[in-house]
């Protein structure tokens, strides 16, 4: 059995040579053209043998920054929706609580012999029911009306006051497992708005909407429609000369009808709370989403982009290397072809 040692001669064939000539040098060249690649494109990685190890974390933190970037995409809408429902609900107060005044200086007394002043007050009323009918279907940029809830309904409540979405308020979802509300549903609003609703006192439901259009009393009536109609008959009776039914009206009027404003008012302020307690987690949200997408995006830069000025000088070295390897090559054999490579 023959042994090597240390000072057995080692024959090196033309052939082998030449095999290891061509391989050094299409290495340098495969690595030249890598590092060129990387400073062309401004990546470090362009295909995952680049970097098997920091292509998969490449991959993970795309779908990071890609999830985070839904996350903020989907609270700044939630925000959109929380603003324009806050100041719907805002301008809704201001009417309910402007109505809400003037009935608190009714006096029956005092307006016993003016059927004018109490005809002008109904005409407020119903001023204010047509303002909060508007602001009910109050819709987002995309057409959406903000208080119908989810579905496809074209408006929240129809001509007369009933309630046409559904009372499932739309939700975002603002973080991982999280989903906040960004609308409060008519009802919760406006209060019931379809007949015989169960928030109903003596047949005069304390919704604001419910019974609009309709001129006379009756069953499930909103409490706005409520308050002209009984005003109406104040006044009516007073023209006629009818000194107690004018009384009995507007007792009705300061009494119930007020009682049942107070209720509806309570309701509206209730609405703003939730919308603007919703607001202020959903921009808490917005803020973290976006923070942590400009946090991702920088992380996935060190991964990905490529350090010019460390590419520039390895691919100058790597140059060099190869023309010197070039050079040693063809010195090799004055025969050799590498001297015209």
């Amino acid at each position: 059995m023959t042994s090597i040692t240390s000072a057995t001669p080692i024959m090196v064939t033309p052939n082998v040579l030449a095999t290891t000539m061509v391989n050094g040098l299409t290495t340098d060249q495969t690595a030249m053209a890598t590092l060129e690649e990387q400073i062309s494109t401004g990546d470090a990685i362009n295909v995952p043998s680049d970097n098997p190890a920091g292509a998969a974390n490449l991959l993970q933190l795309q779908g990071a920054v890609t999830r985070a970037g839904q996350y903020s995409s989907n609270a700044q809408d939630g925000v959109g929706w929380l603003s324009l429902g806050n100041a719907t609900v805002s301008s809704v107060l201001d009417v309910v609580q402007s109505i809400k005044s003037v009935i608190e200086g009714v006096s029956g007394s005092s307006l016993m012999g003016e059927p004018a002043t109490v005809t002008s007050t109904a005409d407020q009323v119903r001023s204010a029911l047509n303002q909060l009918m508007n602001l009910a279907n109050t819709t987002e940029e995309g057409g959406q009306p903000i208080f119908a809830g989810t579905g496809n309904a074209t408006a929240a409540y129809d001509a007369n006051g009933s309630y046409l979405g559904n009372g499932v308020a739309p939700t975002r979802t603002v973080a991982p497992g999280t989903q906040v509300a960004v609308a409060v549903t008519g009802p919760q609003v406006f209060g019931p708005g379809t007949p015989g609703a169960s928030d109903s006192f003596g047949g005069v439901t304390t919704s604001l909407l419910s019974g609009a259009g309709t001129t006379t009393d009756g069953p499930n009536v909103g409490v706005l429609q409520t308050l002209a109609n009984d005003l109406n008959t104040a006044s009516q009776d007073l023209t006629a000369g009818n000194r107690s039914g004018a009384s009995a009206a507007l007792a009705q009027v300061t009494g119930t009808d007020l009682q049942n404003l107070s209720t509806a008012l309570n309701r509206v302020e209730t609405a703003a709370g939730v919308l603007g307690a919703n607001q202020q987690a959903v921009q808490g949200f917005s803020t973290q989403a976006t923070n942590s997408v400009a946090s991702l995006q920088q992380e996935l830069g060190s991964v990905q982009d490529t350090n010019m000025a460390q590419a520039l000088t390895n691919l100058q070295l790597q140059q060099t290397a190869f023309q010197e390897a070039l050079y040693a090559t063809s010195q090799l054999s004055s025969d050799s072809l590498a001297k015209y490579l």
